[in-house]
């Protein structure tokens, strides 16, 4: 008999996309429903720690979801209200890198298989990467909005208003995972010096090969023409960029934020644009998102903001969907020969 599977579709993965896929990785065994969740803001806090980052009402999902095996979602809410109203939930796939809006307490006790897709957009934000400290040294975010705005400025051509090459920075890395090597072997494709600092990670073999070192913290800070940040957060991250941390960048540094907002405090940032003691800064995270419009720091003219959207592209749905596609499929065939 047929595993009765659920989709629960959304402005990014799209609905379209489950039948295909999940055909090319499970066949025809299963039973597809394929639903899109409205759009709605994200939310947190609602269910205390439970789940949080999650867009949608429990009774929508509640509702297309009853009587089905396996659940595959995106952000839609899976608190233990849902999971208590569908007893024959077995899976639940969901196609983000940290399934935070799911209560996984409650699929613990309920022993139900939680499969996710960690590292789906790694090349997505990495790419992002390259294509911010490209936009934001060369000045491409300023001189085509001033071109919108009808106005032919010569200033970006000022020898003092220019920006490095690639070719000739020393791109330093804070977080050396899945997405700080990707971007590191981007930027040596462009020939970049490349450095990084992460306690966690070793240089390899490749990396020396590759000219790509490891080194302590204060050199990183003090000789990066540009930091950019790929580090995890956690209560020893959380606002690690602080003053403290700016004072230490070399003079002119360019900072990049495509992780996450709690790393950095933004007033801190702020003083040190103003202060003229980093060059620039580009921002696709924040702390709130989304971030206070009144708050001085997105109206600096050093400051290059996007609404979080460094992991976004077809290729990261694409691989969303696919991950947890393989992941339902192989508990299938587990489950038929237990």
């Amino acid at each position: 008999m047929a595993i009765k599977v659920c989709a629960l579709g959304d402005f990014f993965l799209a609905p379209d996309l489950f039948p295909e896929r999940l055909k090319k990785f499970c066949g025809d065994n299963i039973d597809l429903s394929v639903h899109k969740m409205p759009p709605g803001p994200m939310i947190s806090g609602e269910h205390g720690d439970a789940i949080r980052e999650y867009s949608g009402k429990e009774e929508q999902v509640i509702e297309w979801a009853e009587g089905a095996d396996a659940l595959l979602v995106h952000i839609a809410p899976i608190s233990r209200r849902v999971i208590e109203a569908l007893p024959d939930l077995k899976f639940i796939g969901v196609g983000r890198g940290g399934p935070v809006n799911v209560d996984q307490a409650a699929l613990l006790e309920r022993n139900i298989t939680l499969a996710n897709a960690p590292g789906r957009n790694a090349n997505a934000v990495a790419e992002f990467t390259i294509g911010a400290i490209i936009s934001a040294s060369r000045e491409i975010t300023n001189g085509a909005m001033e071109m919108r705005a009808g106005q032919w400025s010569r200033v970006h051509y000022h020898y003092e208003n220019t920006g490095l090459e690639i070719s000739e920075m020393t791109v330093g890395l804070l977080g050396y995972a899945h997405i700080g090597k990707i971007v590191a072997r981007l930027l040596r494709a462009f020939g970049a010096k490349v450095i990084f600092y992460d306690p966690y990670q070793e240089e390899t073999e490749e990396d020396r090969k590759n000219g790509i070192k490891k080194v302590d913290f204060d050199t990183l800070c003090q000789t990066s023409d540009t930091l950019s940040l790929h580090t995890r957060l956690t209560a020893e991250t959380a606002d690690m960029c602080n003053e403290s941390f700016f004072s230490k960048l070399k003079l002119g540094c360019l900072f990049i934020n495509t992780a996450r907002g709690e790393l950095v405090d933004q007033a801190a940032l702020l003083k040190a644009l103003d202060a003229g003691s980093i060059g620039g800064a580009c921002l696709d995270t924040f702390n709130p998102e989304p971030p206070n419009p009144n708050d001085p720091l997105f109206n600096h003219p050093k400051l290059l903001a996007t609404p979080h959207i460094a992991g976004a592209s077809k290729t990261s749905a694409h691989n969303a969907i696919d991950m947890i596609s393989q992941q339902l499929a192989k508990w299938i065939d587990q489950n038929r020969t237990n």
